[in-house]
């Protein structure tokens, strides 16, 4: 499906959550219907344009893109099968979440194996890999908060330093956990984490610079914990949930939205 044939006057809050189709060419490949609209959910759902617990509105869904509800639901039984959503009353359909202890472990397993990873690719990351990664780095200097271009350019810098690693099962599961877990990164983080995770690329890319492929593994994996370590602050600081602008939620005058999953950790 190569366009989109959307509302009339569509839904401005539902635009905004799907304005990443607008560049991104990854949409821009022929695909079922379905299969689009599965992925445009997909995407949206792990840049956390929808919170935890949210609602999908088949209605508004299918008339924001300009179909029947038909291929609006086959779509969500797709993310259902993969967990992001899940089947409410009434034939409702939200957005999955997972609790802090579960975010926290996704980011433990991720730290210890793209270190891993680190330690086996390091040694054949030439000059022109190096450069590439510096070239990445200076990307991300200039990005400004956490939108949908830090995210593809923070996954663009990991993937570059594990890519020689000839181990595509550990990669596919690191991208994986990545994706599960993206979402809350962005939530809780600032303009101050994000100055701090652009410095600690930098420290990564000047240890591998050096030769001293221990030094940037460690470095990766207390990268990555550290965004751990917000998630967490943010998170048992206080009982209330956080928004997916990073804010929290009040009761005055506001839709109560809640971000993350209530289950109990």
């Amino acid at each position: 499906m190569d366009q989109r044939l959307k509302a009339k006057q569509p839904n401005p809050e539902i635009a905004k959550k799907f304005e990443r189709l607008e560049w991104d060419t990854n949409f821009r490949e022929r695909k079922t219907t379905t299969d689009y609209l599965a992925n445009a959910l997909r995407i949206a759902i792990y840049d956390g344009q929808f919170d935890d617990n949210e609602e999908l509105n088949q209605v508004e869904l299918a008339e924001f893109f300009g179909v029947s509800r038909v291929p609006v639901r086959e779509a969500l039984r797709q993310l259902q099968a993969e967990g992001l959503v899940q089947s409410i009353a009434h034939y409702r359909t939200i957005v999955s979440g997972m609790s802090l202890s579960q975010i926290i472990e996704s980011i433990e397993m991720r730290a210890t194996l793209e270190a891993h990873l680190l330690r086996k690719a390091s040694k054949k990351l030439d000059r022109g890999a190096l450069k590439a990664i510096r070239h990445i780095c200076t990307e991300v200097d200039n990005i400004k908060d956490y939108g949908s271009q830090w995210v593809l350019k923070n996954w663009e810098f990991h993937r570059a330093l594990y890519a020689r690693s000839e181990s595509p099962s550990i990669i596919d599961t690191v991208e994986r956990l990545h994706l599960k877990i993206e979402r809350y990164l962005r939530r809780t983080g600032g303009r101050e984490r994000l100055r701090q995770a652009a410095a600690e690329h930098r420290q990564i890319l000047n240890a591998l610079e050096q030769k001293d492929f221990g030094k940037a593994s460690t470095l990766l994996e207390k990268h990555i914990l550290n965004s751990g370590e917000v998630i967490r602050w943010q998170y048992g600081a206080t009982d209330e949930r956080l928004t997916d602008k990073g804010s929290r939620d009040t009761k005055a005058g506001t839709r109560r939205r809640k971000s993350f999953a209530e289950r109990p950790d």
